[in-house]
C-alpha cells in the first residue's frame, strides 16, 4: 500500500507541477514558445521518473528517418549489452520493405494498419518472429501501419548510435 501511495503522490505532484508552470507563465502574460515548452515539459518529465525507468510519450517528436523511404521510427529502448533495440516504426501507405536477412533474432507486433509477409496480411495485435540466419521476403502495406520491432541494433539504427 505504501508504494502505491508513494506512485499516487509523484502522479499528483507531476499534474501539480505542470499545472503551476502553466499558471506562472500566464500570469507573467507571455505564453512559452512551443519550443521551449517541449523542452521544459521534457526536463520536468525526467526530474521525476524513478530511478531505473525511462518513458517515451506519444507526444515526443523524436521520430528519425529509417533507411527505406516511407519510414520513420522511433527508438524505444537500446540495450547495448544485451544487443536489441525496440523500434516504433511509422510507415506511410504503399511503401515496400525490402527483402533481407536477419542477423538476429527479429520480432514484429502491428499496432496499427497491415503488412504483408511471407503470404500472410498481419493486422493489429498480430505478431510474428523470425530467427536469426533467415532471410526475409519483401514486406509492404497498402494502407500503411505502425508496428513495433525488436531487432539487433545494427541492423536498423544508424551507426552514429552504435558508438
Amino acid at each position: 500500500m505504501s508504494d502505491e501511495i508513494d506512485t499516487l503522490d509523484a502522479v499528483e505532484f507531476d499534474e501539480v507541477l505542470q499545472l503551476a508552470l502553466a499558471e506562472s507563465a500566464a500570469a507573467a502574460g507571455a505564453a512559452p514558445s512551443p519550443d521551449l515548452k517541449h523542452r521544459l515539459m521534457g526536463r520536468v518529465r525526467e526530474a521525476t521518473e524513478p530511478t531505473g525507468f525511462s518513458f517515451t510519450w506519444r507526444a515526443d517528436d523524436n521520430w528519425m528517418p529509417h533507411p527505406v523511404p516511407g519510414i520513420r521510427m522511433k527508438v524505444l529502448a537500446y540495450n547495448k549489452r544485451r544487443r536489441y533495440a525496440t523500434l516504433l516504426l511509422d510507415v506511410r501507405p504503399g511503401t515496400r520493405f525490402p527483402s533481407h536477412h536477419h542477423g538476429g533474432a527479429e520480432e514484429c507486433y502491428v499496432v496499427s494498419g497491415s503488412l504483408f509477409t511471407c503470404g500472410r496480411r498481419l493486422g493489429p495485435g498480430d505478431f510474428v518472429h523470425a530467427d536469426g540466419g533467415t532471410d526475409h521476403g519483401e514486406l509492404w502495406t497498402e494502407e500503411g501501419c505502425q508496428v513495433i520491432l525488436v531487432v539487433p541494433p545494427e541492423e536498423h539504427l544508424p551507426p552514429s548510435m552504435l558508438a
